[in-house]
């Protein structure tokens, strides 16, 4: 009996060593992809990030945190669909929106959005393992603008609201991939020229860019906005541009600290990209800028009491990395205020723009105001 015992221990442990040992070699024949780790104080390379599409159902604007509701893909179990996946904005992430620089508050809400993000560990999403810190959020719009892309207008139905549309390449009018039918509904906003359309406009073979939503649950969703030609693309691009203007000369441009000099009095700025470069003409050599200690989520605390006038004494240019303006300037401030260390986020008021209060609830100061 014992060694009837023994010998059956014996097979046990000979199975599992087995069983590990297949295990191993599994791993090792089909390895899992190596995921980019983002390092403190240091922009990502080009391309690391993973793209991910999906409907905006929920945002806080001043921590710049949110939800999209993912599309549904071919990788997915069907117990994932439609689980929201939770992001937050890093420092030198961007938004666009209507071809334009953008902040989470200029997107409403049910936008259909392409996404780039990085992982995150501290996150725990249920989707996608943890790729909650984003990079890159954009409108369809942007998306297709930036890529040189738009739909030629196959087909229409107004009357059973539908249109079929080709996604085409501009540059080669390729098609990429088949016919597509969108819904269409009178709440559907039409832009031509100037000003506001009607469904009625849209001539088959036109080249349209188009806004969608409902997009992950109904798919492939339904136009929320059409514009008609280059003129209206023009117009919201350009009202949109003038958002972006008024709302970052009230805040400030962010960059972090690359690196501080003590002794000279001196701090290096790197400024974050994403923004409309004719910003940069307000800031000149020998004039000055408030510089605002800010956190992550780039809200700052009391910038008309909290600010430190510093005198620019160096604007560089730098080679352009993916969250970088390739813009640096060298300030001297007036005194060195503790967060003026490296790696820590600061914003920068030139002298000319307005230095106002701001809302309680985009402060950090006082603490019970702040938004969790």
């Amino acid at each position: 009996m014992t060694n009837k015992l023994s010998s059956i221990l014996r097979f046990a442990l000979w199975a599992f060593v087995m069983l590990i040992s297949s295990s191993v070699v599994a791993a090792d024949a089909d390895p899992k992809p190596v995921v980019y780790e983002l390092q403190p104080g240091r922009f990502p390379t080009e391309g690391s990030a993973m793209y991910v599409a999906g409907e905006l159902i929920q945002m806080d604007h001043v921590n710049r945190t949110g939800q999209i509701r993912p599309d549904r893909r071919d990788d997915q179990r069907t117990d994932d669909y439609d689980r929201a996946m939770r992001f937050t904005l890093l420092p030198y992430g961007t938004l666009r929106f209507h071809g334009a620089p953008a902040e989470l508050r200029d997107i409403p809400i049910g936008t259909h959005l392409h996404g780039q993000f990085y992982f995150d560990p501290k996150t725990g999403l249920p989707v996608r393992g943890g790729f909650g810190s984003a990079f890159l959020l954009e409108d369809d719009f942007s998306f297709l603008q930036r890529q040189q892309r738009a739909w030629r207008l196959d087909a229409m139905n107004v009357d059973k609201g539908s249109i079929t549309v080709t996604d085409l390449s501009l540059a080669d009018q390729k098609a990429a991939g088949k016919p597509t039918v969108f819904k269409v509904n009178p709440a559907t906003r039409v832009w031509k020229e100037r000003g506001l359309g009607t469904l009625t406009n849209l001539a088959v073979g036109q080249m349209l860019l188009i806004n969608i939503t409902v997009a992950t649950l109904k798919g492939p969703g339904r136009c929320t906005d059409i514009w008609l030609d280059e003129e209206s693309r023009a117009l919201a691009a350009a009202q949109q541009t003038e958002v972006h203007r008024a709302y970052e000369k009230a805040h400030g441009l962010p960059g972090w600290i690359e690196a501080v000099d003590n002794e000279a009095s001196r701090v290096t700025v790197t400024l974050f990209g994403g923004f409309d470069p004719m910003l940069t003409n307000d800031f000149k050599l020998k004039s000055r800028v408030a510089a605002l200690v800010a956190e992550d989520s780039l809200r700052c605390y009391d910038q008309v009491n909290d600010r430190m006038y510093s005198d620019i004494l160096e604007i560089k240019k730098i080679p352009i990395a993916p969250g970088s303006s390739g813009i640096q300037l060298v300030i001297k401030p007036e005194n060195l205020l503790e967060g003026f260390r490296p790696g820590r986020i600061v914003r920068l008021l030139p002298e000319r723009w307005p230095l106002d209060d701001l809302p309680w609830e985009e402060m950090l100061w006082p603490m019970d105001n702040r938004i969790k």
